[in-house]
């Protein structure tokens, strides 16, 4: 998507750009006229002279009328525009957000979260008030431009002709000066991007910041890139400064020798002091859209630049599934039956970089129902074959497959909304306790998110908390300890009452007694469900139906498991 494509947005605004365009058009015909009144007053001054039988008093006042009409109508067109411009950043701003959603998990972990929500703060704005403000005004300054140029013609032509080069030359110097923006324009956008990602990251470690006293590293990295922002925005800014007073310079030479000729014109008697005053009138007017033309250029740079860096997120492709938007009704809340049969690992291999394997030839049969623990050391590639489940990444060989229907054939949000993960890298959204057990139910009943507590063994300490299930969590969080997280993480898992559960060291934030109690409701809490446990704790195997063990990235299975 170029920036010709964003063109697309201008079409769900038709009406009322074709408003507003309308409003800049007759604004720009009232400013036309506006120096034709003036050289009429000046010859009803001057020589004497009247129009439609009008004293200079009545022209005077309609010139006045005319200032009045020019004012309403910039204030209704620069608000139409402006209106239109935050309509079409709402729409660009929910159009990339929803496709951002859509992307597979590699594009988050190979992303800085600080570089998606430049573009979602700082592009979109750019993209927006390019189309809706920028292009919208060269309409209006076009017409100001040609007008001007028509009606200085039937006064003077050479006069006319002398403005008119002065046009090329303008476009000359705005060429030879604004060439250096683009890239610094793209480099700053890159930097700001950067700016953000490290006071993202940094804010949402800020306990790890101060427990290690880094809060001056952090702060001098931070300095660091906003320095070289500035230094950036000094070039961007002595471009721009030095492209202004040129301009002004070029218009003022111009406008200079229209006057002197103007002059000589006047002293030989071919141009009359009321034609004087209009031309030179005109000649200002000319100059307004002028030097709006002078910032168009490094506004277009800015554009491209956002432009760009937008076309690369819109073209990263999707995950290969569409998502249900629907909301989850009673009619079709997940059910057991939805997911059944044997889960099969058919000779699946899995590496994140090339030739760096982490998964090499794993065949496991898992029957429905059935209970299967992995035990193995941290970073042996355990989470990934959870992740593999639920798809946040697709095997680099070999098949998955539930009840012979390989994972790719199901539609992603009735494959997900089936399967219950409860991560080790807990994540909870800012609200309530209640709000993040029914996160993937949000038209539960709270006796509903009772249950489901009362499932996890979280309903004791929640009944404890000061607002027992409308206390507040924080932003991930941050107000619960580790072990309260993981079991609000269960309870929202079993809330859907999925079909299978990926369980990601279900115990490793909870300590002895509530790992017994782990233990001892699972097989109650758990029964007519497929779970899949990965852990390094080996106490757990006695729960398990089968055990795996994962060594040199191969799954082996462990023969004294439970009958």
């Amino acid at each position: 998507m170029t920036l010709y494509h964003f063109f697309s947005l201008l079409k769900n605004h038709k009406l009322p750009l074709l408003v507003a365009i309308t409003l800049m058009v007759v604004e720009s015909l009232v400013s036309l006229s506006v120096p034709w009144f003036a050289g009429k007053f000046s010859e009803s001054i001057l020589e004497g002279k009247t129009i439609f039988n009008l004293s200079y008093i009545q022209i005077a006042l309609i010139w006045l009328s005319l200032f009045v009409v020019q004012a309403l109508l910039r204030f209704l067109s620069t608000y139409k525009v402006n209106f239109i411009g935050a309509k079409m950043l709402t729409e660009l701003s929910c159009r990339l957000y929803d496709h951002i959603q859509l992307l597979p998990v590699k594009y988050f972990s190979n992303t800085k979260k600080g570089e998606t929500l430049a573009l979602l703060s700082n592009d979109v704005t750019i993209i927006s008030y390019f189309l809706s403000g920028v292009l919208t005004g060269l309409v209006p300054a076009s017409l100001i431009l040609l007008g001007a140029l028509i009606l200085m013609a039937s006064i003077n032509m050479t006069i006319t002709l002398i403005i008119m080069l002065m046009v090329p030359a303008f476009f000359i110097v705005l060429k030879l000066l604004g060439r250096g923006i683009r890239p610094i324009s793209e480099n700053l956008v890159q930097r700001q991007a950067d700016s953000m990602a490290i006071a993202s990251e940094n804010l949402s470690i800020i306990k790890l910041v101060k427990a290690f006293s880094r809060e001056k590293n952090e702060s001098n990295r931070f300095k660091a890139n906003a320095h070289e922002i500035q230094k950036l925005r000094k070039k961007q800014l002595k471009i721009q400064a030095i492209l202004s007073p040129a301009i002004q310079l070029l218009v003022s030479t111009g406008v200079l020798i229209v006057v002197v000729v103007s002059a000589m014109h006047y002293q030989s008697g071919d141009l009359t002091m009321p034609d004087l005053i209009t031309l030179l009138m005109y000649g200002m007017l000319f100059a307004r859209p002028m030097s709006a033309l002078a910032n168009l250029y490094g506004q277009t740079q800015q554009a491209l630049g956002a432009s760009n860096r937008l076309n690369k997120i819109f073209s990263a492709t999707p995950e290969s599934s569409c998502h249900s938007h629907e909301i989850i009704s009673d009619s079709n809340i997940p059910s057991n039956n939805d997911l059944s049969g044997v889960i099969s690992f058919k000779d699946v291999d899995f590496s994140y970089e090339q030739n760096e394997q982490l998964l090499i030839n794993v065949n496991i049969d898992i029957q429905p129902n059935q209970t299967v623990i992995i035990l193995g050391p941290n970073g042996t590639g355990k989470s990934t074959l959870l992740h593999l489940m639920v798809r946040f990444i697709e095997p680099t060989a070999g098949q998955i497959s539930i009840g012979g229907k390989p994972l790719s054939n199901f539609n992603l949000s009735e494959l997900r909304r089936n399967i219950g993960l409860v991560s080790q890298d807990i994540a909870l959204c800012s609200g309530t306790v209640a709000d993040n057990i029914a996160f993937g139910y949000p038209q539960a009943s709270f006796e509903e998110i009772e249950l489901s507590a009362k499932k996890a063994g979280a309903h004791q300490f929640i009944s404890e908390l000061e607002n027992g299930y409308q206390t507040q969590v924080g932003e991930n969080g941050v107000l619960l300890s580790g072990g309260q997280r993981q079991r609000i993480s269960f309870a929202r898992a079993l809330m859907t009452d999925p079909a299978i559960l990926l369980l990601d060291e279900p115990t490793s934030m909870i300590d002895n007694e509530a790992r017994n109690d782990f233990k001892h409701r699972f097989n109650e809490v758990l029964k007519n469900k497929t779970v899949i446990m990965v852990s390094h704790e080996q106490s757990l195997a006695d729960i398990a139906d089968q055990v795996f063990i994962m060594k040199d990235y191969q799954l082996m299975p462990r023969t004294d498991t439970k009958c």
